[in-house]
């Protein structure tokens, strides 16, 4: 009989210590691929800022001289123009740009945001003038799932020239990619911000990612989202 029972205990022992082995094997590989998809998002998403930054300084550098107008300059094609005393160009009249020749998001000065998709390259062809075409946006690895990132791009006087970044709903993953992303950049390229953030937009848990393309000089004013 306690042959038996050392027996059983023994079996037990190998039951208990297989189930052990089981769930270390399953969280190490739980471990692992969430290591993996983070990394792939982080790649995807320098990518695809590369990819925006580029198709922006292309913008920039072939239609540099576009029409621009200053500041509280009337928005008006026809009295920018006449400042300047030249002829008017195709496309869309820069209002306002503090940070020409950099495109704004809109006609309207301010500088408020707008989505990649609607973003236009001033003085460029009218039929050219859109700078994020469908075949541009589906060519981003992360970004073009537009059902959970949202792009938007701003071009005001306090904070330059950037993108903010955010995601439909809080993810653990998207939260790890942002508290590792900003290692990757040099200082004053990046900001993560949560909650609402000194503009009033609300980021809410799953966080804003910002990346900057060009960050005003120093001088008087109190940036908005100034570098630390």
């Amino acid at each position: 009989m306690r042959q038996k029972g050392s027996i059983l205990v023994y079996i037990l022992i190998a039951i208990f210590l297989t189930g052990m082995l089981i769930a270390s094997m399953t969280q190490g590989a739980k471990k692992s691929a969430s290591s993996e998809q983070i990394n792939e998002m982080m790649m995807y998403l320098q990518q695809d800022l590369r990819s925006i930054q580029a198709n922006i300084t292309e913008c920039v550098v072939s239609y540099q001289n576009n029409n621009f107008c200053p500041p509280n300059a009337a928005e008006t094609g026809v009295s920018c123009v006449s400042q300047y005393g030249s002829v008017a160009q195709s496309g869309t009249p820069d209002f306002g740009n503090y940070n020409a020749p950099f495109p704004m998001p809109s006609v309207a000065a301010g500088g408020t945001g707008v989505a990649l998709t609607s973003m236009i390259c001033p003085r460029a062809p009218s039929a050219t003038n859109t700078i994020f075409t469908a075949n541009i946006t589906q060519s981003l690895k992360l970004l073009q799932d537009t059902s959970n990132y949202t792009v938007t791009y701003y071009n005001n006087a306090t904070d330059g020239v950037y993108l903010r970044i955010t995601r439909a709903v809080t993810d653990p993953l998207w939260a790890e990619v942002l508290n590792r992303l900003p290692s990757k950049y040099q200082t004053c390229v990046t900001k993560v911000t949560t909650g609402t953030d000194p503009t009033g937009f609300s980021c809410g848990a799953a966080g804003c990612f910002y990346y900057f393309i060009k960050r005003p000089g120093p001088g008087p004013g109190s940036p908005v989202l100034t570098c630390p």
